[in-house]
């Protein structure tokens, strides 16, 4: 009868459907985000027990990504930010392993449940290559199925199709010829429009190490420890902004954050395989209010992190950064950067290889030039500092043999090093004194300089004099078992007591 053979279309597509959504959550091609699967799973299985009207992002939250029932969207972007990847990642999979796919699963921007579009004759691909699947596709907006279906609604002894049936099969095309409009026009929106974008911005070749000025047409930056900084096509989306040429404090590279992305981008850095980590590098140079100044991150569809830019820093116009460790490329080769923010630029990115999850050991030399020591360590040229200036030039003949020594930073002054939040550090300060003393022409001498120094609220040397404790010699100081603050951070805190601090170098080390 007409309506078996309708009710077993209905079926086959159903099953295709399903097929396609277990090809997707099995097959690898998502990628190693856990969150991209949870959310595939939870939405579709919604949509085939017909509670697709259901799905909202609190369920989703809470049911598919384990947030508490305290999840409050405004705060907490995790499920658009993932969706956002999630409609990306579908893109890119359909115009590659499943290019001929006869179902396709898109889930419409604005939207959370998913949708099943059978692929138009618009590809070139032949009914007959297509399968049962796509003539079930066909079958549905077929006048004559529909027809056959609605007469069998009748019974046996009629002879012609009555009004009834003419209605209900009126309704029925009505119904295929309004889902094969929704359908393509859904398609194209999805594969066709992107498809174009994607084709003319091919992804650099893979890199070990990236520094990446964000946004477009951005100059070449040679930065002061010698760091080629670039802009290549690595993000799509978002708003490109350039910034007028201005100081930027906690820096001596201002030119990096002249510029960035903001709006909603994703970005793919291909990378070779291995772990990596990422620095995110930010300066609000706008006078924002509180309420616009968030940014928030996905790394390969991971929960997302905010950064309240002004706030991290420590005000306008001061650089900061966000460094997240233990990153590895997903199975296409490409580490993947979701990232909002309403006004706030996310200026520059930076992906180094490492060795292990820990975060790289951090030094930095108080000179506007990096520094190679004899073990070829690399010391970064002064960052990450607020206060304070750079001091005169040492006295002694022959300063180049001073090393790390060369150069100071003097007077009241921090450093906010990024670090992992809650991780334990050894700290090692590097002091010389570069005015007082018989090795600096017999000025003065102990007690001419004392100062404290505290990390993160923790007072760690009280009432420190260099000469008194050196003799005139270099002195390092030692501290174990610092522990990072919940921000992430290690402040460092000079604070006088007579004449101003000095500090030569800074060496921040992770603990196992």
């Amino acid at each position: 009868m007409a309506t078996s053979k309708f009710v077993e279309q209905t079926k086959a597509r159903a099953e295709a459907e399903r097929q396609e959504y277990e090809w997707l959550l099995t097959s690898g091609v998502l990628g190693r985000s856990d969150n991209l699967a949870r959310v595939l799973k939870y939405i579709c299985e919604e949509h085939f027990q017909g509670r697709a009207d259901q799905i909202k992002e609190y369920t989703i939250a809470v049911e598919a990504l384990g947030r508490r029932s305290a999840f409050d969207p405004q705060t907490d972007t995790i499920v658009r930010v993932t969706f956002h990847s999630l409609r990306k990642r579908l893109m890119e999979v359909y115009q590659n392993e499943g290019a001929n796919h006869p179902v396709r699963l898109v889930i419409p921007p604005g939207h959370y449940a998913p949708s099943f579009i059978y692929q138009p004759q618009v590809d070139g691909m032949k009914s007959e290559d297509l399968g049962h699947e796509t003539a079930s596709s066909q079958e549905r907006s077929n006048p004559v199925t529909l027809l056959e279906a609605a007469a069998a609604t009748e019974t046996p002894h009629s002879h012609s199709i009555s009004f009834r049936a003419w209605l209900i099969a009126g309704f029925l095309l009505l119904a295929a010829a309004l889902a094969t409009w929704f359908g393509a026009r859904e398609w194209k929106k999805e594969h066709l429009a992107p498809s174009t974008v994607s084709a003319s911005l091919p992804l650099p070749a893979p890199q070990a190490t990236i520094h990446a000025l964000m946004g477009s047409d951005r100059e070449p930056y040679l930065d002061h420890s010698g760091n080629t900084w670039a802009t290549a096509n690595y993000c799509q989306g978002g708003t490109n902004i350039a910034v007028p040429s201005q100081r930027i404090e906690g820096t001596e590279d201002a030119p990096l954050y002249h510029g960035g992305v903001r709006g909603i981008a994703h970005c793919a850095f291909p990378v070779p395989s291995g772990l990596y980590e990422l620095h995110f590098h930010f300066a609000e140079t706008s006078d924002l209010p509180m309420a616009t100044r968030l940014s928030s991150l996905s790394i390969n569809a991971a929960p997302a992190f905010n950064v309240d830019v002004v706030d991290d820093a420590g005000g306008h116009s001061i650089a900061t950064t966000k460094i997240v460790t233990g990153v590895a490329p997903e199975n296409d080769g490409s580490i993947h950067l979701d990232f909002i923010s309403e006004v706030s630029l996310l200026n520059a990115v930076e992906i180094l290889p490492a060795p292990s999850a820990r975060q790289l050991p951090v030094r930095i030399v108080s000179s506007s030039s990096s520094f190679i020591d004899d073990a070829k360590q690399v010391w970064a040229s002064d960052r990450y500092f607020s206060g304070g200036r750079h001091g005169q030039p040492p006295k002694v003949a022959n300063s180049n043999e001073l090393g790390i020594y060369q150069s100071d930073r003097v007077g009241r002054f921090r450093y906010n090093i990024p670090a992992v939040p809650y991780a334990h550090y050894r700290i090692k300060l590097y002091f010389r004194e570069p005015w007082f003393g018989k090795e600096n022409g017999g000025i003065g001498g102990p007690g001419s300089r004392i100062f404290d120094v505290a990390c993160n609220g923790v007072l760690l040397i009280k009432n420190f004099d260099i000469l008194a404790e050196g003799n005139s010699k270099p002195i390092v100081k030692t501290f174990d078992n610092v522990q990072a603050s919940a921000g992430g951070r290690i402040e460092l805190y000079f604070m006088p007591v007579v004449n101003y601090p000095v500090v030569n170098a800074i060496e921040v080390l992770p603990e196992d």
